[in-house]
Formats: C-alpha cells, structure tokens, sequence
C-alpha cells in the first residue's frame, strides 16, 4: 500500500465533509436553543397546566444540544485522524478551551458582579461549582440561597465538559473500528446503571437530593450515540448502505415516533431510545442535506440562531429565569425579555466567542477550517501547507 503525500487544498476548494463544517448543525442547534428558550421564558404559562405542558421542552433541548455535541467533536476528530494519520490531543483540548472557556467565565464574571450588587443571590460553592464544572453533582440542598436559578444551566456544560475529558482519549487509544464498539457498550452500561440506580437509588445514599437527569455518569449515553452515528458514517460501506436504507421516509417516521411519545407521555424521557432516535435524526440530514429539511436547517435565518446557540444558552439564564432582584427584575419581564437577551448574545459572540476560537485555531491550527465565520484568515496558510498522507 502505497503512502502519497500533497498539499491540503484551500478551505474554499474543500467540499463540506472534509471542511470541517457540517451547516445542518447549526439548524439543528437553532431547535435546541428553541427548546430551552421557550421553557424557560414561558414558565408563568406552563403552571397553568393545558396544553401549556407541551412548552416544557427545555430538557428536550440539552439533549438535542447533546446529540449534535457527540456527532460533531467525533465527526471533527475522525476527520483529523482521515486527513493527518492522528488526533492531537494538545491541540483539541487548546481549540475546545477557546471555544467554551471564555464565554463561559465572562458570564459568570458578570454573575459575581450582578451579585456584589445584591441584584442576582450566588454561593460561592455554587459559583465554584462552575468554575470547576462540578455543578451537576452539587444538591440544591447545599446551596444556602437555594437552587440556583443563576447556575443551574451549568449542569449540562459539565456534562459536555467531562465527555471532553473521556471520549477523545479513548477515541486515540482505542482507534475507530474499536470506538465504535466501546461507544456502544458504553451507551448501554450507562442505560443500564441509570435504571438500577433510578429504582435502587444507590449515589442518592451518598450525595442526598442531587438532581438525578443533570448527573454525567446517567446521561453520557446521549453523547456517546452521537458519536457511535458519527462513527458509522466516517466508513464508507456503512454510509453508503445508509443513503440507501435511510430513506426520508425512514427518517420522518423516526421524527414522527419522538414527538408522538413526548406528546403522549406529557413528559421528558432521556432513556436510551430518546438518544438513538435524536442521533438517527441528526445523521440523517447530514447524510442527505438535499432534503426540504435538510434544506430548512441550512437557511440562512436558522443557522444563525444556530450560532449563537452557546451565547443565548449562557446568558438566557439572567432574562428569562425569574431569579433577579431590584433592576435586574424589570429586564426579565415576557416578552420584553427577549431583548436584551438577544442584545448580550450577540456582544458576547462577536465580541468573546468569535475573536477566542480564533486564538484557538492561531495557537493549535485544525486540519481543517471548521466554520468559515470563526476561522482566523491567518491560520489558512498553514492548512494550505500542512502535508496530508493518504493511502491508496
């Protein structure tokens, strides 16, 4: 088997499998970030009970936002490992700080000031707790103010967090083919565990009143399919076979088959068929991005609520939960609130998100650019340059 070495070619000659850039993402993302948007700010409506139920898709949300996170960061890592022959650890870990790090403390910077101020009540546990993306595993119990309405959306990012620490390490020493059956094994491990200490209630023993839906070690299995989907569609027997069987028809009836049970059930489940079905739905439009929703998901509109997805997952917190005090409490008022959210948003990803993914692709540059808006022009050269084996 003969090795080939050439240049990469310039990110506008890429084709969008190989530069890093999945559009339907973001659509994707924009239905997320609906999801929680819409629960949250209608929260005075849901009591009233009725068909106000059906807004409480904030959890549905997080494990969409979950599903997309396992299918892109393993898309993104097996595509390195296709173009270079390796995973750079360093450098992963250097663009995902980039990426998540600063938005993340900027907000809780703002949080601290908010509470000096007397206008936002935060722990300094509970502040920590962030900081340190422990706060899934911290009891309400244990925060004296409370739950935590300001922080308690850090769950999820300690979540995603940990999954960082976990999945790209053993993507590396495990290589593709054995990931995808450890993927497996792991989303059924973590279902199974999630049943018996559901009924047996071992964790509560040690650690009273932790919510039980925010901890990582019973909600792995949402990213952990997202991976074992992007892993199927990086071999190309499968992807093929995939483009033939997985019909939009298929498609809609897996679509059909999660609303129907949300809707019947009146509740959120995260088991694992919830997981394998909002992973099936992802993968499906990435395989066939030629399809009305494929096409919908790519609209200009919807990818850039996709983008500000993190920013608006952040900061909606403030507005939109009814934990301030004083000032604070006239920004949070429905639908007034929308506003300034949207305001902040904006700021914080053209002003901290944007400007940082930069800094992370100049100080460890990707194999390819990823999103065309985020990638630094400076970092394109070294792309160009960078030599690609390639067996043939």
């Amino acid at each position: 088997m003969a090795v080939h070495s050439f240049m990469a070619p310039s990110a506008e000659a890429l084709p969008r499998s190989r530069a890093g850039y999945l559009p339907t993402l973001d659509g994707w993302r924009a239905i997320a970030i609906a999801g929680v948007l819409a629960d949250h700010a209608t929260t005075i409506f849901i009591s009233r009970g009725g068909w106000y139920s059906h807004l409480r898709t904030g959890a549905n949300g997080v494990s969409l936002f979950f599903a997309i996170s396992g299918f892109l960061i393993c898309s993104r890592l097996v595509e390195e490992e296709q173009l270079s022959g390796h995973i750079s650890l360093r450098g992963f870990y250097i663009r995902r700080a980039c990426r998540i790090l600063p938005a993340a403390l900027t907000y809780l910077g703002i949080l601290a000031i908010l509470a000096l101020l007397g206008w936002v009540t935060v722990t300094p546990l509970e502040w920590s707790s962030c900081i340190f993306f422990f706060r899934n595993y911290l009891p309400p119990e244990w925060i004296r103010a409370g739950w935590g309405g300001s922080t308690i959306h850090f769950w999820s990012l300690a979540v995603e967090e940990h999954f960082y620490l976990i999945w790209p390490a053993l993507l590396v020493l495990s290589g593709r083919v054995r990931a995808r059956t450890a993927a497996a094994i792991l989303a059924v491990a973590v279902a199974v565990w999630r049943w018996w200490d559901f009924h047996h209630q071992i964790v509560n023993r040690y650690l009273p009143g932790l919510l039980f839906p925010s901890r990582t070690d019973v909600r792995l299995d949402a990213l952990l399919i997202g991976c074992l989907a992007a892993l199927i569609l990086a071999e190309p027997r499968w992807r093929e076979w995939l483009v033939r069987r997985f019909t939009p028809a298929v498609w809609f009836a897996c679509a059909l088959a999660y609303v129907a049970y949300q809707v019947a059930t009146r509740r959120h489940d995260y088991g694992l068929h919830e997981s394998v079905l909002l992973a099936a739905l992802v993968a499906g439009t990435v395989l066939r991005p030629e399809t009305w929703v494929g096409k919908a998901l790519e609209n200009a509109a919807v990818r850039w609520v996709g983008r500000l997805s993190y920013s608006l997952y952040l900061w909606q917190q403030i507005f939109l939960v009814p934990a301030g005090h004083g000032p604070l409490f006239l920004l949070q008022r429905f639908p007034w609130n929308f506003i300034p959210l949207l305001l902040v948003a904006v700021l914080s990803y053209e002003l901290i998100e944007r400007p940082m993914v930069r800094l992370g692709h100049r100080l460890a540059a990707p194999p390819t650019p990823g999103r065309p808006e985020m990638h630094s022009p400076d970092t394109l050269p070294a792309l160009q340059a960078e030599p690609i084996a390639q067996a043939s």
